[in-house]
C-alpha cells in the first residue's frame, strides 16, 4: 500500500516549491549584480526544493531535518547579511548605533520568517509523523 500524505500538506510543499523556485530564479537574474550572494541563495532554494521534495515523494523525515537546516543557514546567513549591511549604511550617513538598531529588527525579521516554513510544515506533518520514514 502506498503512503500518501494529507492533501493539505501537499498543498504546502507545492506552495514552498513553487515561491522557492521563483526565488532561485530571482536570483540566477540578479547573479551579476551580486555574485556570491545570488549563488548561496540559489543553493538554500535548491535545498529548500530538494527536502520539500524528499518529504513529498519519499515520505522521508529527513527532508523535515534538511527543511530545518536550511533554515537555520539561512537564518544565520540573513542575520548576519541584515546586520553587516545596516551597520555600514548607518556609518554612511553618520550614524552606526541607528544603522545597528536596524540591523537588529531586521535580523530578528529574518529568524522569525526562517521559522515559518518548518514551523507550518512540522504542524501539517505531526498528525500522520509515524507514516514518515
Amino acid at each position: 500500500m502506498e503512503k500518501q500524505i494529507s492533501t493539505g500538506l501537499k498543498v504546502w510543499l507545492w506552495v514552498v516549491i513553487v515561491f522557492n523556485g521563483l526565488g532561485a530564479i530571482s536570483n540566477l537574474t540578479s547573479i551579476g549584480q551580486s555574485p556570491l550572494a545570488s549563488i548561496i541563495g540559489i543553493l538554500l532554494e535548491a535545498a529548500l526544493i530538494y527536502s520539500c521534495v524528499l518529504i513529498m515523494f519519499k515520505t522521508k523525515k529527513l527532508g523535515f531535518k534538511l527543511m530545518c537546516i536550511v533554515a537555520g543557514v539561512n537564518a544565520l546567513y540573513s542575520v548576519v547579511s541584515v546586520i553587516l549591511v545596516a551597520v555600514v549604511a548607518g556609518a554612511v550617513v553618520g550614524s552606526a548605533s541607528i544603522g545597528l538598531a536596524s540591523g537588529l529588527v531586521g535580523a530578528v525579521l529574518a529568524v522569525i520568517l526562517a521559522a515559518i516554513c518548518p514551523l507550518i510544515t512540522y504542524l501539517l506533518m505531526k498528525s500522520q509523523w509515524d507514516m514518515f520514514e
